[in-house]
Parts: C-alpha cells; sequence; structure tokens
C-alpha cells in the first residue's frame, strides 16, 4: 500500500483509498474534451457577423480561387480561433474535390522564421522532414515551395498565424511574414492565403509597409467581447454536451459566465472556470456542481492564470514587468512613473545580447497591457507644468511575481532581479528630459 508522509512521519494521505473512492463515486462528466477552447461545437452563438465576413472572404476557395489575406483581431477568449476552425471545417463539407488545406501555426510556440518555415513543411507531408535547426532558412523556403506544388497541387492552403504579433518582437518577423504572404508570385500549380490572428489592434503599426499592404488585403475583421448573457449561452451549450444530465443548475453556470464576464468577457476563462468546478466536485464526491465548487474554481485558476501568463508573454513585456518589479522591490516608497519603466528597461536591455531598445510609445503599449492583465494598476496624476503622467503599481503578490521572474531563463542568466536601476539612486521623479522633481 502506498501512502505519503509529512516530514514527522505521520500519516497524511492514502493515494489507494482515494483512487478506489474516486471510481466508485458520481461521473459527473459525459464528454469533458467539450470544455476545452480547442473544441469545436456545431454552432458558435453570437458570432453570426464575424463567421458571415469570413465566410464572404474563403467562399471563393469553393471554386479553386484564391482568398485574400486578411486579419482577426480581438481580446483573448474573443472566439477569433475557434471561428477559423469552425469556418474550416464548413468549407471542406461544401468541397466536392480539392478541400483546403489548413495549417495552423502558434506563434507563441513556434515564433522564429525558421521554424514557422518547417513546421509548415512538416504538419502538410505528417512527419518530421525538416529538423528544427541547421537548415539555411532560403533552402527551407525553396523545398517549402516545391513541397506545396507537388503534394498540395492546384489545391488552396490557409497558413493560420495565430498570435501573429509575436512575431513582431523577433529578429526576422517581418522578413517572414513578406515572404509567407509573397508565396504564390513563386508557386506554379498550389496557392496560398494567410490569415492572421491577434489580440493587439496596435501590432500592425509597427510592421514594414510593405508586409501591411499584403497582409490587410480585407478589411480587418474584429471581435468583439462577450457579455455575461452571450456566455451564459456559449456554457450552456457546452454544458449540454459536456456533463452527463442533471448535474448542474442554470445557477451554477451563470455565475461562470458572471465571474468570466468581469474577465474582459473571456470565453476560454469561462469554459475553464466550468471545467474545473466540475473537476472540483468529482473529486469531492458529490454528485452535483455547486457555486461553492465554482468559487474554489476561481481562487485556483486566478493564481494559476498569473504563473502561466507571465511565462507566456514575449521577453520584452517580461523586461517591462520586470522593471517595475525591480522598482517596487529596492524603493517601495519611490513613485512609480511610465518614464522610469522605460529607464529602467533601457538598463535591463542592455544585459541581454540581441535585445533591442523600445520606444516610449512601445513601452506605454506593453504598460496598459499589464494593466489590462490585472498584474499591475495605473492611473494619472497631474505634474503640473510639466503636465500628466501615468502612474504604476504592482497588484500581485509579490513574492509569487518575484518567484515566477526567478524561473524564466533571460532574466535568471542574467541575474536581472538582483540589479538595482540606476533611477533609485536619487529621491526624485523623472518628468522630462533631464528634469526631476521631488514627489510627496
Amino acid at each position: 500500500m502506498l501512502t505519503n508522509h509529512n516530514e514527522k512521519g505521520m500519516y497524511s494521505f492514502n493515494i489507494d483509498k482515494f483512487y478506489r473512492n474516486y471510481l466508485k463515486g458520481p461521473k459527473l462528466f459525459k464528454k469533458r474534451e467539450a470544455l476545452e477552447p480547442s473544441f469545436i461545437p456545431d454552432e458558435l452563438p453570437h458570432r453570426n457577423s464575424e463567421i458571415e465576413k469570413i465566410a464572404g472572404i474563403t467562399a471563393c476557395a469553393l471554386k479553386g480561387d484564391v482568398p485574400s489575406n486578411f486579419l482577426c483581431y480581438g481580446m483573448t477568449g474573443t472566439g477569433k480561433t475557434a471561428t477559423v476552425r469552425y469556418i474550416s471545417q464548413k468549407l471542406a463539407q461544401h468541397c466536392s474535390t480539392k478541400p483546403p488545406w489548413w495549417v495552423y501555426i502558434n506563434c507563441t510556440v513556434v515564433s522564429t522564421p525558421y521554424r514557422i518555415l518547417a513546421h509548415i513543411y512538416n504538419t502538410i507531408v505528417g512527419k518530421e522532414k525538416i529538423p528544427s535547426t541547421g537548415l539555411p532558412k532560403d533552402v527551407i523556403l525553396k523545398k517549402l515551395l516545391g513541397l506545396l506544388d507537388q503534394y498540395i497541387k492546384d489545391s488552396i492552403c490557409f497558413l493560420v498565424l495565430d498570435e501573429i504579433d509575436i512575431l513582431i518582437e523577433k529578429k526576422g518577423g517581418n522578413e517572414i511574414l513578406y515572404n509567407l504572404t509573397r508565396l504564390n508570385e513563386n508557386l506554379d500549380h498550389c496557392r496560398t492565403s494567410v490569415i492572421g490572428i491577434s489580440n493587439k489592434l496596435k501590432f500592425m503599426e509597427f510592421l514594414d509597409a510593405r508586409v501591411t499592404s499584403n497582409l490587410e488585403e480585407e478589411e480587418p475583421i474584429v471581435f468583439h467581447p462577450y457579455n455575461a448573457n452571450q456566455l451564459y449561452d456559449i456554457l450552456k451549450l457546452r454544458a449540454d454536451v459536456a456533463f452527463q444530465e442533471g448535474v448542474i443548475d442554470d445557477g451554477v453556470i451563470k455565475l461562470c459566465a458572471g465571474l468570466a464576464a468581469k474577465e474582459h468577457g473571456d470565453a476560454r476563462k469561462a469554459l475553464q472556470l466550468l471545467r474545473k468546478a466540475g473537476e472540483i466536485a468529482e473529486r469531492n464526491q458529490t454528485k452535483k456542481i455547486m457555486e461553492n465548487h465554482v468559487e474554489k474554481a476561481q481562487k485556483d485558476i486566478d493564481k494559476d492564470h498569473i504563473v502561466e501568463y507571465i511565462f507566456s508573454m514575449p521577453l520584452q513585456v517580461k523586461l517591462t514587468l520586470t522593471a517595475i518589479f525591480l522598482l517596487s522591490k529596492y524603493s517601495k516608497e519611490h513613485i512609480i512613473t511610465s518614464g522610469d519603466i522605460y529607464e529602467v528597461h533601457s538598463e535591463l536591455a542592455q544585459f541581454i545580447p540581441n535585445v533591442k531598445q523600445l520606444t516610449h510609445r512601445r513601452i506605454s503599449d506593453y504598460v496598459n497591457e499589464l494593466s489590462l492583465s490585472g498584474l499591475i494598476i495605473t492611473y494619472t496624476k497631474s505634474m503640473g507644468h510639466y503636465g500628466r503622467t501615468k502612474i504604476v503599481k504592482l497588484d500581485i503578490d509579490f513574492n509569487l511575481i518575484e518567484r515566477v521572474l526567478s524561473q524564466i531563463k533571460k532574466i535568471k542568466e542574467y541575474r536581472l532581479l538582483d540589479y538595482k536601476p540606476i533611477i533609485l539612486q536619487t529621491d526624485k521623479v523623472k518628468i522630462k528630459n533631464m528634469v526631476f522633481k521631488k514627489l510627496i
């Protein structure tokens, strides 16, 4: 019999007994995967307008013509990826011959030009023919062009770049987007169409003009956040598929929808909350999912979400958060302004090879992003005739953020958490250029 013991050797947990009881307990789930973001239901509530627009752009693929490149914008959890995948399924159902190919690239995972080209190639052939490193990019590009013509032939291949904005932070990001949007010029038979998905409305401002013109062949499709009633409709449909009959009441679903609506209408958060509440109820051997299970799930997710979100951020955003952390760590009395963050970020960027200096405007965008995520809070303060400035404060547990940042490879490697910013050598706040003012 296997048991776990605490430090004093006292009995704490009998895993065999737990598993036996779990097997005897009620089975609440019928199809658990229906609550995963990747699950594509038979219908997508409250996305008719977006579906109609994408269907209009992609319909010409049914007749063998090439759809325009286009972009989908919207905050996290607004159904962008789900809608594109839904369209891909419907398009395939109506293609009697030569159905389109779809290659999905998650740019948070596959983010370098080399790996993107290799990922597309390997996805099409169904096995890893191109290694993750080792070949010149022009050689891979030539191989990919040959594969598209020989393997896909005269069908359409959609290249979906999810989180496309991540590429702008990477070296060669503009180049790979340019190459992907101009593939058709070097193809004899196959034709490609690029679909970009982003949760940053302004990322196009940082693209080369030649890439912008290629990507914006159609008006961007904007996905607005869901409200509580819309999230309830989404969850109700998923719950009917995911759970056994009678194990969950409308009140529990409404609570999940209401909590997620406060998080900028994030359907992913709503689904995660409902699934985790079901798992907690099942582990507790209860026959129904109750509101207290949702409340427990919310607490667990909040903590997990912070860790996951920080790890998933691009390096430049992590450095922005590190700058705020250091300003808070070494001087709790110091009032942090957006200008301070810019100065400290510039100092940190010098320690890491190939990390470029950012503009004040870009840092301001990152501060706004961190504020929306709930990691910091910001407010505007008048500085007299110097104008108004943004004040920033951390809004999460100090020890938690230190623990997470200390596990990030680049931050750990260059010991950035031990660095004391130059600006903290004075008790004055930098207002403009070399003008300082002491804040009370």
